[in-house]
Parts: structure tokens; C-alpha cells; sequence
């Protein structure tokens, strides 16, 4: 494997290797759902907030660049066009240089963010002349530039070991699912089709929870994973060595407040829980990783009721009813909900699969 700390490494104005440029004012609330990124000054999924429908004869912004956040300094490359997040101090900020591909972008981005990440907050924000004059380090050439041939050969070996590791993993996880009998060889439209659904309260499915209030201020850092009322990150807010009466694991966690009000997601590892979000287990069950995916998922679809005039409350969360596949007698079928999520997860794992053949 090529080493980083084999290579000489110099310091470098970014306003020296890059042309700065802020995108067209844009608010991604103006547009329809579509497939052009919209990304904005978020620390994950390499800043994409949504995908929209651009505007007849709407100018995208070119692929190739390195997007900063000016509000934290994460920074991401772009490998497609997109709808930059402009006409306001915290629209981001975008880095180009021609002849930068998906690898060196990458590397760059990470040292771009090892500058950035820390110095740049909503009270100390970035800007166009801020990020000109940072300085980052650079593996260089014997005549003490850029070593862009170093960073692309060095992100194409480790991104090629990665893939290596992901095959394997996803190789296992797919005999793990596939071990279980079931109806995994049905397709996913004939398994739901061929059962009956009724509704059922979900006080009568869950016992119900409550979290805990923690503000940042009184939390202490740690590896504990701390959930909020979030629509992201698997809702997890922060990280923290903190433990209340709260802990859990193997656990649903549905939000009732909050920007992801109505949303759930699965924690399968230790953690604790904000109390704007409730924790399910089931009633009649022992917990089942795709089992509680699939109440997830059955509890979401309730969610278009809810809004800021008519909150997601702990009563009416309580008393709403969700549709649910049902045995013979008129029973909640886990069994069926369990073989419907491994048949789900193993077909997305041999679809990560063929993906990765084609980027070969």
C-alpha cells in the first residue's frame, strides 16, 4: 500500500491552486423532487440536501469542483452538476481547478477539511477572500509542486482496498440472509400482494419508551451515540459518554417533535435518546432487526397527517393505527415481515454488488 508519510508535504494558499466561486441564489424548498444534487452547507452525504427538478433553462453548476460549508468547513467533491445553495452567507462555496478528477478531489477535500472543520462556525462563518487564504497541505514533486499523480494513484489504491473489503462483507451478509427460510425467491410486489393487511393501533404492537432530556452543554463527549429528533445520521445528534435512565439498544426510535417528526430509525447499538424521541419494542415478540425496519417503515407512511398544526404527539402516537400483513387469524405476521426485510436487504446487497462490477 502507498504511505503518506513517505512523501514530502508542503503548505498551500488555496486562492493559489483554486478559482473561487459562489453558486446562483437557490432555496431547495422551490423546487420538485428530480435527480440533479442539491447540496448546501451540510456536514453528510457529501453535502446533498435533496435531489430537485431544475428550472426550464436553469444553469447547473459544473461537475468537478470541491464544495466548502462556510458555516463548518466540511468540504466534498463533486463528481456530477449540480444546484448549488447561493444568495446567502451560508451558500457554499466552490473550489475549481481544471484537471481535477473524482480522486484527486477527494484527496483534497479531505486536506481542505482538516483546515476548515473547527475554524469555520455560524459566528465565525467563511466566505470567498477567507477561503482563498487558507493554507493546506500537499504531498509534492521534487520541484516542490502539487503532487496530483501521487494523490490520484494513492485515492485509487485505497478506494480499490475498500471495495475489496465491502465485497467480502456484503459476500457474508448475504449468506446470513439467504439462510433463513422464507419467501425470499417471491418478488418483493408478489410477497406483499399475497397477504391480507389490517390496521392496528400501535400501543397494541409497542410498549412505548420515553428518552431523556441532555442538552449539549451538560453532555460530555464520548463513543455513546446520542439521538434526536432528527431526519438523518440514523438520528444520532452527537456522541457522548453520558448514560440516563434512556440507554437502550436493538430498539426503534420514532420521533414525535422535531424536524423528523413521524420518522424511526434502527439502533442496534448501545445508545441514549433525546425526549422528543419515543423507544419501541414490541409486545408479543423478542426484537427483530428487520422486523423493527419494517414497522419503521409502516409507521413513516403515517407521517403525511402530522405537521406543525397538528403534532405527532405522544397520545396520538399512541392511538395511530398503522397497516400491517396479518396471519390466517387475523395476527400482526412477524414471520412474514422478518422473510420480507432479509429478502429486501439481500437483494439491495447483490444490487451494491453488480454496481460495483460495472465500476470496475
Amino acid at each position: 500500500m502507498m504511505r503518506l508519510d513517505d512523501r514530502e508535504w508542503k503548505t498551500f494558499y488555496v486562492g493559489d491552486l483554486f478559482t473561487v466561486k459562489r453558486p446562483a441564489a437557490r432555496n431547495k424548498d422551490d423546487y420538485q423532487e428530480g435527480a440533479v444534487p442539491f447540496v448546501a452547507s451540510g456536514s453528510v452525504n457529501n453535502g446533498v440536501m435533496k435531489c430537485c427538478q431544475p428550472f426550464e433553462d436553469e444553469v447547473l453548476d459544473a461537475a468537478g469542483c470541491i464544495t466548502v460549508s462556510p458555516v463548518d468547513g466540511s468540504a466534498f467533491y463533486q463528481p456530477y452538476p449540480f444546484l448549488g445553495r447561493g444568495g446567502a452567507g451560508s451558500s457554499v462555496l466552490m473550489l475549481y481547478k481544471d484537471g481535477i478528477n473524482l480522486y484527486i478531489g477527494q484527496f483534497i477535500a479531505r486536506m481542505v477539511a482538516n483546515t476548515c472543520v473547527g475554524k469555520y462556525t455560524y459566528g465565525h462563518m467563511g466566505n470567498k477572500d477567507s477561503i482563498k487564504r487558507e493554507r493546506i497541505l500537499l504531498p509534492v514533486t521534487d520541484a516542490g509542486e502539487p503532487d496530483y499523480q501521487f494523490m490520484e494513484n494513492y485515492m485509487r489504491e485505497l478506494m480499490d482496498e475498500k471495495k475489496k473489503q465491502y465485497r467480502r462483507y456484503v459476500k457474508q451478509r448475504i449468506a446470513a440472509l439467504c439462510a433463513v427460510p422464507g419467501d425470499q425467491q417471491m418478488d418483493w410486489k408478489s410477497m406483499i400482494d399475497s397477504h391480507k393487511w389490517e390496521p392496528f393501533q400501535i400501543d397494541t404492537i409497542f410498549n412505548i419508551l420515553p428518552g431523556k432530556r441532555l442538552v449539549a452543554a451538560d453532555s460530555t463527549p464520548g463513543d455513546r451515540p446520542f439521538i434526536g429528533a432528527l431526519d438523518n445520521s440514523n438520528g444520532v445528534a452527537r456522541f457522548v459518554s453520558d448514560k440516563n435512565e434512556s440507554l437502550d439498544k436493538n430498539v426503534l426510535g420514532v420521533n414525535y417533535n422535531g424536524n423528523g417528526m413521524v420518522i424511526g430509525f434502527y439502533h442496534p447499538y448501545e445508545c441514549i435518546f433525546s425526549d422528543d424521541v419515543k423507544r419501541f419494542h414490541l409486545k408479543d415478540r423478542e426484537d427483530d432487526p428487520f422486523v423493527l425496519l419494517f414497522m419503521k417503515t409502516a409507521i413513516l407512511m403515517q407521517k403525511q397527517k402530522f405537521g406543525y398544526l397538528y403534532k405527532f404527539n405522544a397520545n396520538r402516537m399512541a392511538h395511530t393505527s398503522i397497516m400491517l400483513p396479518v396471519t390466517d387469524d387475523g395476527q400482526p405476521d412477524y414471520d412474514f415481515m422478518e422473510s420480507f426485510g432479509r429478502k429486501m436487504i439481500s437483494d439491495k446487497y447483490n444490487q451494491y454488488l453488480k454496481y460495483l462490477e460495472l465500476m470496475r
